[in-house]
């Protein structure tokens, strides 16, 4: 199954924080992300394209998510990165004029 997803802008909303763990200690933070949309099964929805710390953004276009390059598996275990990983979509060849 194929999830196109949209990149709607390249722009990066940068926001960090703190807070406290469970030993008391506190944990710095940042978050990284772009806005876009994911279309599957006829529906579009949005979607934060979470990057990961020095990650490039991505230009404005359609992209393909590319989950395999997001999975990994440990003692038998999938997991799914948080951080999404989009692979860019063929541009569509010019069609020629038609003759008439």
């Amino acid at each position: 199954m194929s999830m196109k997803v949209t990149v709607l802008k390249s722009d990066i909303d940068e926001r960090g924080g703190s807070f406290k763990n469970d030993a008391g200690e506190t944990v710095e933070f940042t978050t990284r992300k772009q806005k876009a949309k994911l279309e599957a099964g006829g529906f579009a929805y949005p979607l934060d394209v979470r990057l990961d710390k020095g990650q490039p953004g991505y230009p404005e276009g359609e992209y393909e998510l590319d989950i395999e390059s997001m999975i990994s598996v440990n003692k038998g275990v999938i997991n799914l990165s948080k951080f999404t990983v989009l692979r860019q979509l063929p541009k569509a060849a010019p069609r020629a004029p038609a003759q008439g």
